[in-house]
Order: structure tokens, then C-alpha cells, then sequence
């Protein structure tokens, strides 16, 4: 008997006067307090299974980060490369067609090549401009492109998350980098917003050899690295900010606009508004009476709009003194918004009825929302577009038209024969058709299937074998990898959110030139 068993013997002796009977053996803490104790194993495996969970859920080349959960209804993203194509959060609005995606890249075979779309498919409102539904039609352009009725087989397509406000871009920099050669990658196309964060990944991507087609960033910087060396493998489809500063300078001064003032972002990481502010400054053949700054900061216990709206009402003094009878804006679609809503509704200015406000491309993400422009001040809101559906029917007289014509209603019917055609009318469809379009051609043309072998024959796309794109016949400028003579159609957005379109102008006042020299 163990020296443990003889005193507990002994214990129970003394406490039944000596009896010989059997030991009285009291129960251990566990089992006077199972009920407990079981509801405690399963609070710690609940955590734990919590915890784990979004690394559950991210699938293979993405990784977990924390996400806003009060704002995107998710506690966590998945960022990356979505080499399965499955959810990139809880309640992912891209499931359906990340779904399609995947039947289509099973289909594909062994002898494939994958185009990569890059974006922000875990917006935060708080921080993030671009809607689900833009980034949707983004997804369904890009379809549309990758497998037409008629197209080549062995295409897949690939989503890469860089989260919200593009901060994990170093995360799908790695990832995207690590899967290009075994997934055979022939392009990264899209890239969402010209930001420092999208920037610094494209010139991750092209120090590897990746060729990256721009679609809806218009920054003019981003052919260039943060240290202002030229991102070789860079091209873009879209038009530049100096594009679209032109574009809007010059139908300013064709229709009359005498007094201009500017509202500016002025956040260092958001170069789509610090570049198109210093565009238009330096194209505007009209004066700018003066400028007002912003900086759209991200903030924890308010929505950027409403944020915003009341930092624009201070400016109505200033706009009611100055009388413009025009406001270049140049910032995000959704400060857009909440300036518009500031301006029209904030109480009228003696000798100011009505005023125009002209921005650039970032505007289509308010397209199809209503907008109060019809309140104190009447606001007519003008700007820049990428693309619109009917845009070339402002373009009829000319001896390009039917070309152009053409392969628009190509794309329309392909893009129909999935999908509504209302998803058309902000050009999201439209620009990232084209981008993917480009790295079709070129998985078409390429007889390699390493990435690296991919920006030479991109670079061959020239004004002698453009692409024919929903937007325009395709062309690179071989210095600078963007678009040369780019479409811009003018747009108008009217206060139940429809848009109209008002002009339509070229990058360089001309359709695509084919001469040899592309008309240098």
C-alpha cells in the first residue's frame, strides 16, 4: 500500500470511530463541477476553432488578415492569389462568378495559360471608393474576354486580392510571384486604383519578369517605381491622368468656362488625385481662380462620406464669394459624392444658381446612384470617362466609325450572352474586357509558356497590329507602355444617377494612326 493510500486509510478510520470499514474516497474538483467544466471546454474550442478559421477559409496562395468586420460584414480577408477560386471572406459577393471561374479553369486542360485580375475584392466603405457592383462588372468583362463563343482554348483566369486600400500588396507580390511559372501566368491585368501601394506592386511584378496591363489605373505615374526609374513591364489600356486633364481643359474652353476654381485631394498615397489635380493645372488653357485641398484620411469612428461632407460645407463661403461657374474636381468618385452633396444642398449663394462640376474617370462609380443636384445649387456634373457603351455613336461621321463600331457590338453580344446588359454603363465591363483582351492576344502569339517571355510580345502590340478592344483599337507606345490615342468619352450624371453622354474626344485629338511611324 502506497504511503498516499495508508493515510487516507487512516483518515477515514478516525472519522467513523475507528471503523474497519472501507474508505470514504471524496470527489475529485472535475467530477463535482463536470457541467462547468464541460461548458468551459467548449467555450476554448469554440475560440479556438475561431481562430483558425480564417485560415480555414483562405485556400491555397492567399493568406488571412484582419478585416473591419462592422464594415465589410466579414472578420477577416483572404489576400493573394486565389489559386482554388473559392470565398475571399465571409458573405463574398464574388461567389458566384468566382464559382463560373473555377468550372472554366477545370476545363482548361494541362497545355494552359492563366491572365490574373488584380483588385480590391475585400473593399472597406470606411477607406475604399470603388463599389461592389464596379468591381463585379470588372470580373464579368474579364470573362467576357477570356472565353468568348469562339475563343481559344486552355485560357484560365485567376482573382488576386490586395485588400483594402492595396495594403497587403506585398503579400500578393509574393504569391503572385511564387505561382507564375507553375500556373503558367501570361499577365496581371487591372489594378484597381493608382495608389504608392499599387504602384510598388507593379514594379514588384515587372522585376520578375511579369507584364502587368493596367485597365482602370490612369496615374501618370504608374509606369514609374517609387524611385522614379520606368517599370519596364508596365502598359496600360486606359488613358492617362494628363489624358483626361487635356480632355477636360479643352472642353472647358470650347464651351465658355471663364471662371475655374479646383478641389484637390492631397493624400500622398492616392496618386490618381494628386496626379490629375497637377495635370489639370498645367493643362488648363482657362486661369484657376484658387484651389482647395482635402486629405481623404481614413478614420475609425466615421464613414469617409459623411466625414467628408461636413469638412466640404466649410467651403461654401469661399465657392459663394468666388462665383466659379465651374469646379474641377479632382479626387475619388465617392468624395465626389459627398462634395456634390455639400455643395447642392448646403444653402444658396446670392449671384450662384447653378454651377458646373467637371472630375475625371473615378466618377463612373457613382453612375447609377441618385444625387442631390437639383437642391440650393443646381450642380451639372461632367467627367472623363474610360468608356460608355454607346460612345461611338458621337462618332459616327468619321471614316473610322464602323471599324470601331464593329468591335463594340462584338463585345456587346459576348458580354449579353451571360450577362445583363446594364452592367455595361459604368465601362468597368469594358476597360477590363480590353486589358484581358491584350494578354489573350498575347498568350495567342507567344510560343513560350514562361512569364518572363511575356512583355516582349506585348510590347509588339503597336499601331501597325492593335488589338481590336470594346473601347477603341488597342496600342502601345513602346517608351511608355500606355495607350496611344485613346477614346475619351465625356459623360454626364443626372440627378437620378442615369448617364448620358455629352462628347467624345481623343488622347491626342485623333483616332489611332497606322502609318508606320504611328503618325509621330
Amino acid at each position: 500500500m502506497s504511503w498516499f493510500e495508508s493515510m487516507k486509510t487512516r483518515l477515514s478510520r478516525t472519522r467513523h470511530g475507528g471503523s474497519a470499514g472501507p474508505p470514504v474516497r471524496p470527489h475529485g474538483w472535475a467530477q463535482r463541477h463536470r457541467g462547468l467544466l464541460s461548458a468551459v471546454v467548449v467555450l476554448l474550442l469554440g475560440a479556438l476553432l475561431v481562430a483558425i478559421k480564417p485560415w480555414e477559409n483562405c485556400g491555397a496562395g492567399l493568406r488571412s488578415v484582419d478585416a473591419d468586420e462592422k464594415s465589410s460584414g466579414s472578420s477577416y480577408a483572404c489576400v493573394g492569389i486565389n489559386l482554388e477560386s473559392g470565398p475571399m471572406r465571409e458573405n463574398d459577393p464574388f461567389t458566384e462568378l468566382e464559382k463560373f471561374i473555377k468550372a472554366r479553369n477545370d476545363e482548361a486542360g494541362n497545355d494552359f495559360r492563366t491572365i490574373v485580375v488584380l483588385e480590391n475584392f475585400t473593399p472597406d466603405p470606411k477607406v475604399d471608393s470603388q463599389p461592389i457592383d464596379f468591381v463585379k462588372h470588372e470580373i464579368q468583362g474579364a470573362i467576357t474576354a477570356a472565353w468568348p463563343k469562339n475563343g481559344r482554348a486552355g485560357i484560365r483566369l485567376l482573382l488576386a486580392n490586395y485588400g483594402s486600400n492595396a495594403t497587403h500588396w506585398k503579400d500578393v507580390a509574393e504569391e503572385i510571384v511564387a505561382a507564375a511559372a507553375s500556373q503558367h501566368i501570361v499577365a496581371v491585368t487591372d489594378v484597381g486604383v493608382s495608389s504608392e501601394h499599387s504602384r510598388a506592386l507593379v514594379a514588384e511584378l515587372s522585376a520578375n519578369g511579369i507584364a502587368t496591363i493596367g485597365a482602370t489605373v490612369t496615374a501618370d505615374n504608374m509606369n514609374v517605381d517609387p524611385q522614379g526609374k520606368r517599370i519596364d513591364n508596365f502598359f496600360r489600356v486606359g488613358p492617362t491622368n494628363t489624358d483626361e486633364a487635356r480632355a477636360a481643359a479643352g472642353y472647358i474652353a470650347a464651351h465658355g468656362f471663364r471662371r475655374v476654381m479646383m478641389v484637390r485631394g492631397t493624400g500622398v498615397e492616392d496618386t490618381y488625385a494628386t496626379t490629375l489635380a497637377e495635370a489639370f493645372q498645367s493643362a488648363s488653357k482657362v486661369p484657376v481662380l484658387f484651389t482647395k485641398g482635402y486629405n481623404s484620411i481614413p478614420l475609425f469612428d466615421a464613414s469617409r462620406e459623411d466625414y467628408l461632407r461636413n469638412l466640404f460645407r466649410g467651403y461654401h463661403s469661399d465657392i459663394c464669394g468666388a462665383k466659379p461657374d465651374l469646379i474641377y474636381f479632382a479626387g475619388r468618385g465617392l468624395d465626389l459624392g459627398a462634395f456634390v452633396k455639400a455643395l447642392a444642398g448646403d444653402g444658396a449663394c446670392e449671384g450662384l444658381d447653378s454651377v458646373t462640376v467637371m472630375t475625371g474617370d473615378d466618377a463612373s462609380t457613382l453612375a447609377g446612384k441618385p444625387l442631390p443636384l437639383d437642391k440650393d445649387i443646381g450642380v451639372r456634373l461632367r467627367y472623363t470617362a474610360l468608356a460608355y457603351p454607346d460612345q461611338w455613336d458621337m462618332f459616327a461621321a468619321d471614316p473610322a466609325y464602323p471599324t470601331y463600331k464593329k468591335n463594340h457590338d462584338n463585345f456587346v453580344a459576348e458580354f449579353t450572352r451571360r450577362f445583363p446588359r446594364g452592367g455595361l454603363w459604368d465601362g468597368a465591363a469594358m476597360i477590363e474586357h480590353d486589358a484581358v483582351a491584350v494578354a489573350v492576344r498575347a498568350a495567342g502569339d507567344n510560343v513560350s509558356a514562361d512569364p518572363v517571355s511575356v512583355p516582349d510580345v506585348v510590347r509588339n502590340i503597336d499601331c501597325n497590329s492593335s488589338v481590336p478592344g470594346a473601347t477603341g483599337a488597342i496600342a502601345f507606345d513602346r517608351t511608355t507602355g500606355n495607350q496611344l490615342d485613346k477614346a475619351l468619352p465625356i459623360l454626364s450624371i443626372a440627378p437620378d444617377g442615369s448617364v448620358h453622354p455629352v462628347d467624345l474626344v481623343w488622347s491626342r485629338g485623333r483616332p489611332l494612326n497606322t502609318a508606320p511611324d504611328c503618325g509621330r
